[in-house]
Order: C-alpha cells, then structure tokens, then sequence
C-alpha cells in the first residue's frame, strides 16, 4: 500500500512539474503583453472544457463564436444602413 501512494505522489509530482515547465515555456517564447494571457490560456481551457462538462452548458468561447455567427446573419442598428444615407 505504501508504493501504491508513493507511486501515485511521484505522478502527481511529474504532472505539475510537467504544467510548470509547459507554462513556462509558453511564457518565454510569448511576446511582450502577451505572455500571461500565453502561459495560462491552455489551463483557462481546460477548466472551461471542465465546466462545460459539469454543468452541460456553453463555454464562452462556444457563446461567443454564435454571437459572431448571429450578427454576420442580422445585423444590428448600430451597423452602416445604407437606405438611410
């Protein structure tokens, strides 16, 4: 039993060690400005994939590309209508 529980620490140790790293990485090779929104985007992704599967609702990239989809469809009122020039 007590190389059953080191065995899943020393994984559990590789794995974070592993996120770091990655995180790390992405960081660096980021540009200027950019390299918060670089180094966590990947793990804001998963907890939102996470979410979406807990809840069974949209995520809000999902929400956001229908938004898209739906004003390319119907344009607002703040969009150049041409029969009033």
């Amino acid at each position: 039993m007590q190389l059953l529980s080191t065995v899943i620490a020393v994984a559990a140790a590789a794995f974070v060690l592993a996120l770091v790293v990655g995180m790390t990485v992405r960081a660096i090779r980021a540009e200027r400005g950019q390299r918060m929104r670089a180094a966590f985007s990947p793990l804001m992704s998963s907890f939102e994939v996470h979410q979406e599967l807990h809840t069974g609702q949209r995520g809000l990239q999902d929400s956001i590309i229908e938004s898209i989809q739906v004003a390319e469809v119907r344009p607002s009122r703040t969009d150049a209508d041409p029969e009033r020039d």
